[in-house]
């Protein structure tokens, strides 16, 4: 952090961190559309981008929206992923995963004009089938806006720890 951030007070930060134990519910149960609507904004940047673990004398500029990437959906590519879950043909999630998330380290910074820059960490663990099991560890970058009493992510930056995931797909949200 080069640039000097404001962090949001107590009353905020509660907010923020309510948003996302409700928005984790959502995903624990399946609501896929009510997630969409209820906390992705219409002009959403999802983006998991593929990065390289190098050496600290490789100077090369980290990765772009430009660039291959895991994920980098906009809100018709969301919505399309999740009216795929509900249409019985990915076969990857029949039976659905059973997913844990574990979020922490939150940090919220007033961004101005009712935005706010959060940072956290997140821990998925992931049982699928009868004895797959994964768990996944990522930061995660969010853009957050105020809508009415609650917030809509705006953008959001998944960092996979992992350069090699022993996960057979990643068809889930974080």
């Amino acid at each position: 952090m080069s640039v000097k951030q404001i962090s949001v007070g107590p009353e905020v930060q509660f907010a923020i961190e309510a948003h996302y134990r409700a928005e984790v519910r959502l995903w624990q149960t399946g609501q896929y559309r009510e997630w969409l609507k209820d906390m992705i904004a219409e002009d959403i940047h999802y983006w998991m981008p593929i990065y390289e673990q190098r050496f600290l004398r490789d100077r090369r500029s980290d990765p772009t929206p430009d660039d291959a990437a895991i994920y980098n959906d906009d809100y018709g590519e969301l919505d399309q992923r999740v009216e795929r879950l509900y249409t019985g043909t990915v076969w990857m999630e029949d039976p659905p995963s059973k997913i844990r998330y574990f979020i922490g380290n939150v940090e919220a910074f007033d961004a101005g004009k009712d935005e706010f820059d959060v940072y956290s960490n997140l821990l998925v663990y992931r049982n699928r089938r009868q004895l797959e099991t994964t768990v996944h560890t990522l930061g995660r970058e969010d853009s957050l806006r105020r809508v009415g009493d609650g917030f809509k992510v705006f953008r959001r930056k998944l960092l996979l720890d992992a350069r090699v995931t022993q996960d057979k797909n990643l068809y889930f949200f974080c």
